[in-house]
């Protein structure tokens, strides 16, 4: 409006300075036209530099819509993409990464498990060795499809010599009504508990000697499950377990063919009462301060006999029971588990190796917690003698810098001795002694990352 006034001023202006020019004096007509001149001259001014503001507010305006329109569109797409989506999946980390429909019928969880350990071994007239070795590199999917009854989960690890990966669980799970379950695939048969119990959730750097020895590894099979509120019961058939305690008959069915079935038969089951507590308190050996108090017993037996895959062994036959309680208390735990078989191959004398383990931890901190452990096993080889056995204790403490981080060290003592003939569990970090040499120990510190 402002451009407009003065167009028409300096119009009006233009046009009546020849009118008043004519109709004065020489010396009027000179001032009157100064002046007329230097106002259009002010006026031109004027008029250039609002024609500049003008200009520069439309182009502004113009970027304006530009950017305006670019936002629009961007919006929009990402309207489009959205609208692809199957109702919007979600994502995210609970106790490990997963993805997953809305609706939960379908998830996905993504998690792994490094356990760097460093090892020192003293033995009786022996070097001392030590170093350091991934325990475990381990990369695992679980989760359910189309509902949360059928579940599944598949995981393997990097070996520790070589790094190659190789398979562990590989399984399919149904969970019926009123409590029956129904698994098949690649997993632990119920038998040992302390093996049951991830290497992740064990009280020391690792399990104990006693169950590496009798341990049942992971096997082919069909597995039928119960739990009730107090109550539960598994068991298990398959192709075989590779239990050192089964002595001639051991048998490990893992990552086998069907026609490499080494058993004629291989049973297991086992059923556990919780006396107090809830069930998931008992998937580890630790009570941290605070946490609730409980109380379990389990009990199992196993039976398998040996093929003609098996070689000169075949026809042997193992059963074997084993018994454990576990006692949480709130910041503090106990946990006490006996073991012992019957091998039986034809033209050979029988054996009958067995083992005892107790242990148990203390929250010295909220983060800190001690532990003991004693175990003393009799491997019974068909020339018994007194260096057929452990008899020894481990002491230590772990450190959770975090739920996903912890740290632990430990040391362990052997009074008997491991020379040729008795079982050395390079787990423990032992090696074999000496003939005639006992009081062989190891230290052993580990930090454990869970993702």
């Amino acid at each position: 409006m402002a451009l407009e006034l003065h167009v028409a001023i300096a119009s009006v202006a233009l046009i009546a300075s020849p009118v008043l020019a004519s109709g004065v004096g020489p010396e009027v007509d000179h001032e009157i036209t100064g002046e007329v001149a230097d106002e259009i001259r002010a006026l031109r001014g004027e008029i250039a530099e609002l024609r500049r503001e003008s200009d520069a507010g439309w182009l502004t305006e113009r970027r304006s819509n530009e950017i305006r329109g670019v936002v629009n569109d961007v919006l929009a797409d990402a309207s489009s993409r959205a609208s692809l989506q199957d109702s919007g999946a979600t994502a995210g980390w609970n106790k490990g990464f997963f993805l997953a429909s809305p609706d939960g019928r379908f998830k996905l969880k993504v998690g792994g498990q490094v356990q760097v350990r460093w090892v020192l071994n003293s033995a009786a007239d022996q070097p001392t060795a030590y170093g350091f070795e991934n325990r475990r590199t381990k990369l695992s999917f679980s989760g359910n499809v189309f509902d949360k009854s059928w579940t599944y989960k598949v995981k393997g690890g990097f070996s520790r010599a070589g790094g190659l990966f190789r398979l562990e669980e590989a399984w399919v799970q149904k969970k019926l009504e009123n409590g029956l379950a129904i698994k098949v695939g690649q997993f632990k048969a119920p038998w040992m508990r302390e093996e049951l119990v991830s290497s992740s959730r064990q009280l020391t750097v690792e399990r104990s000697i006693v169950n590496e020895y009798f341990n049942q590894g992971y096997a082919q099979g069909i597995q039928v499950g119960y739990e009730a509120e107090d109550f539960r019961v598994s068991a298990w058939t398959g192709d075989g377990i590779g239990s050192r305690g089964f002595g001639p008959a051991r048998t490990n069915s893992q990552n086998t063919t069907w026609d490499q079935t080494s058993t004629n038969y291989s049973f297991a089951a086992r059923a556990e009462f919780k006396l107090s507590g809830e069930w998931s308190q008992f998937k580890d050996f630790s009570s941290a301060r605070g946490s609730d108090s409980g109380m379990m017993f389990g009990v199992a037996g196993v039976t398998q006999r040996a093929n003609q895959n098996i070689g000169a062994a075949e026809g042997t036959k193992v059963y074997g029971v084993t018994g454990d309680f576990t006692w949480d208390l709130s910041g503090a735990s106990l946990f006490v588990s006996g073991v012992w078989t019957n091998v039986d191959q034809p033209g050979a004398q029988s054996t009958n190796p067995w083992g005892v383990t107790i242990q148990g931890g203390y929250f010295v901190t909220e983060t800190v917690e001690a532990f003991a452990r004693y175990e003393y096993m009799d491997y019974d080889p068909p020339t018994s003698s007194d260096i057929a056995r452990f008899d020894g204790f481990t002491v230590g403490g772990n450190w959770f810098i975090n739920k996903s981080v912890k740290f632990t060290a430990d040391f362990t003592y052997n009074f008997a001795s491991l020379a040729t003939g008795a079982f050395v569990a390079s787990s423990a970090g032992f090696r074999t002694d000496d003939p005639g040499q006992d009081g062989q120990w190891a230290i052993r510190a580990q930090l454990q990352l869970l993702f």
